[in-house]
């Protein structure tokens, strides 16, 4: 929070230093989670279930300092809020390209995931997929100016509307972490804007770069991806289904006291994102002669083709 508490008042530097070592209270109230929720084509901080704050902006500037593997998940009854609940069937990484092992037997919906039979255009809403794309990363937001300064890392959950698509404009995660990939350019190192693509009826977001961090944000991005916690905030876990069902924990952190479930936060950052057809990849076998990369060109220079 940008505010700091005063209630200690006026206190000597070696006093704050002192106050620096205390152990944090780990078990008292809710989890203390962060994320970045796009609930209603609005950025909004969360902090365990509570929203803190609504960012007037439709465009933000964040460093990704970690990603999730693409995951996917169904559920076979549609959102009811209030409803916690887990995925019915999901894979947290697909490239494995089957449902996790932790999967019931009973609710696995295909041996694979290329031939099931809720990957079919036409199963969801609409001409939409019932088994959905998602990612997940961790941010460092910006401040009103523009500079990382705050350790904070957030967790954002990303609709396959916001991962894929290669407009040049409208660049989806994908397309964006290949761009800089090709540049030499580690998406960590990278002020990243994430905006609301407003010529869509739902929640979508597109990435753009701005600038390279500087050395004291470089460093925050380093401790923050040594940091175990942010490891926790990418990851997917679900408990092994028992007599009251599946059980998701968004991730370690979360205690049972936060109610929100995988479903519940999906639903909640995507709004309607899930009702829209999105083209997913295609995997092609190439039949091409490997050739030469073509030299690369320097990422400043390029940074103006981003422009509106």
């Amino acid at each position: 929070m940008s505010n700091e508490m005063t209630i200690f008042g006026n206190i000597s530097d070696n006093f704050k230093e002192l106050l620096a070592q205390l152990e944090p209270e780990t078990n008292v109230g809710q989890s203390q989670v962060r994320r970045l929720s796009i609930r209603g084509g609005v950025f909004r901080k969360v902090v365990g279930s509570q929203e803190v704050a609504e960012l007037e902006e439709r465009k933000i500037n964040v460093v990704i300092v970690k990603t999730a593997p693409l995951s996917r998940t169904y559920y076979s009854k549609g959102y009811v809020a209030g409803e916690t609940s887990a995925p019915t069937c999901w894979s947290s990484n697909t490239t494995t390209g089957v449902p996790d092992d932790s999967v019931v037997a009973t609710d696995r919906q295909s041996p694979t995931c290329f031939n099931c039979p809720q990957n079919v255009k036409g199963s969801g809403a609409g001409e939409s997929r019932a088994c959905r794309y998602n990612q997940r990363v961790a941010l460092l937001i910006a401040d009103a100016e523009g500079n990382v300064v705050s350790p904070d890392v957030y967790q954002l959950s990303l609709p396959a509307t916001s991962i894929f698509g290669d407009d040049k404009q409208k660049l989806g995660l994908q397309s964006y972490a290949k761009f800089l990939t090709a540049q030499s350019a580690p998406l960590a190192g990278i002020i990243t804007e994430i905006r609301f693509d407003t010529d869509s009826s739902t929640p979508k977001l597109c990435f753009k770069p701005v600038r390279p961090v500087n050395e004291g944000e470089l460093r925050l991005v380093i401790e923050a991806q040594k940091d175990p916690e942010t490891v926790k905030l990418v990851t997917m876990t679900v408990k092994p289904k028992d007599g009251a069902g599946n059980k998701l924990e968004n991730n370690a952190k979360v205690d049972s006291s936060d109610s929100k479930s995988e479903k519940e936060a999906s639903a909640d950052d995507a709004g309607d994102a899930e009702d829209e057809a999105v083209e997913e990849p295609k995997v092609k076998k190439s039949t091409k002669k490997t050739e030469p990369a073509p030299k690369q060109a320097d990422l400043a220079s390029l940074l103006d083709d981003f422009d509106d």
